[in-house]
């Protein structure tokens, strides 16, 4: 009689786990960014990669000239930011003519 109560005991009911409708929201409260619409600012390796060049390079000849955000250890770039730099550091091609 006792295996008959443990064998009752064992049968289990097995439901499938249904997807949410919508995404959840991260720990950290943010939302997707589908829903915020276009980023603003960058990250430092984020603006590194959108420019072309290396994290160090970034470092080393473009953040000093960046007016940039900093809250604790985190650096943000403002897109606007970046185009401006661009713009301001952008060197006019000059024509050179055979003689």
């Amino acid at each position: 009689m006792a295996r008959s109560v443990a064998a009752q005991q064992l049968q289990l009911e097995v439901d499938p786990i249904e997807r949410p409708e919508k995404p959840r929201e991260r720990r950290n409260g943010s939302v997707a960014l589908a829903r915020l619409g276009p980023r603003l600012a960058l990250s430092p390796d984020e603006a590194a990669g959108v420019l072309g060049v290396s994290r160090d390079y970034l470092d080393q000849h473009v953040l000093a000239e960046l007016r940039i955000v900093r809250r604790g250890r985190r650096i943000l770039i403002a897109l606007a930011e970046l185009e401006s730099w661009l713009d301001r550091s952008a060197a006019r091609a000059t024509v050179v003519t055979g003689t």
